[in-house]
């Protein structure tokens, strides 16, 4: 039974790893021109935060195989890593750029 599950699942959190990267690309590719440009700014912490979610979902849906033995644990570590480099970024942001005081 556990050979007819694993193609869903892997095909399920191979694509949910894609939308991951997808997002971290755009995460740690942006760069702000400075501590004025708030536009990017709030544009990189909102795909940081996302990165998280989504880290977090993807996460949780690995888990279930991974409990049930159907798939290795090697499958969380993609997930994991993701989540890690969202909050990462989002707290390299936070810090390299801090709201001013008319923020």
């Amino acid at each position: 039974m556990t050979g007819l599950l694993r193609g869903p699942w892997g095909v399920t959190l191979i694509l949910a790893n894609l939308l991951n990267a997808y997002v971290a690309y755009g995460a740690l590719v942006t760069q702000p021109q400075k501590a004025w440009d708030e536009q990017t700014l709030t544009g990189v912490e909102f795909a940081s935060v996302l990165l998280i979610t989504l880290g977090v979902i993807t996460s949780l849906l690995a888990l279930l195989p991974v409990r049930r033995r159907t798939l290795s644990r090697w499958w969380l570590v993609p997930s994991l890593t993701f989540l890690a480099v969202g909050a990462a970024r989002w707290a390299y942001i936070v810090h390299a750029y801090p709201q001013g005081p008319g923020g």
